[in-house]
């Protein structure tokens, strides 16, 4: 996967949003490729007006640098290896939390940036989506082991179906309902068929 997926980057969009309504902080959501290139934005009513611009600028920042926003400020300081660097790219890299690189197969293909309350609640919602998006990398490393797409067709769908409830509904069923995992693993062997 070269870049993050439009549906994926909603999904961690919805899930951001769920748990800015938890903590009744209304948050501005950002979703950027792997360059920095806006894929989604939207903003709660009632967010500050400022959290626009900010939500948008910790994506770049974690997408572009290819670090969380919260671990850069250490790294900008003075005397520090990356001192001043908050003062080029037009004033959109940002120093502080909110802001994360989204990782698969050891890739960044987007980032994820949250704004509108304080920085550890801006952190909370964004580790919200972040535990959902290492959930699926987590399943997509599970499904890319059973079914290589040099071999897929070669396997019989008998055992891409038992390798696939193997390793996924035994990983995920804690959470996740059974029978969402069976539609899962089902969907997965009719796109394949």
């Amino acid at each position: 996967m070269k870049t993050l997926p439009c549906v994926i980057a909603q999904r961690l969009a919805e899930t951001c949003r769920t748990e800015a309504v938890v903590i009744n902080v209304p948050m501005a959501v950002a979703l950027v490729d792997a360059e920095g290139g806006l894929l989604s934005f939207s903003r709660m009513d009632g967010t500050l007006p400022v959290s626009t611009e900010l939500a948008v600028s910790k994506a770049y920042t974690a997408a572009v640098l290819r670090m969380a926003t919260h671990e850069l400020g250490p790294l900008a300081q003075p005397g520090a290896a990356l001192y001043g660097i908050q003062n080029g790219h037009d004033g959109k890299i940002v120093l502080f939390g909110g802001g994360y690189p989204l990782v698969t197969q050891g890739r960044v293909i987007g980032a994820l940036g949250v704004s509108g309350g304080t920085v550890e609640e801006d952190m909370r919602v964004a580790q919200s989506a972040m535990k959902i998006f290492e959930k699926m990398e987590v399943a997509s490393q599970k499904i890319s082991t059973c079914i290589d797409a040099g071999s897929a067709g070669s396997l019989p769908m008998e055992v891409i179906e038992k390798t696939l409830k193997k390793e996924i509904c035994d990983q995920f069923s804690d959470f996740i309902p059974l029978d969402v995992l069976e539609a899962l693993v089902g969907g997965v062997i009719l796109a394949l068929a």
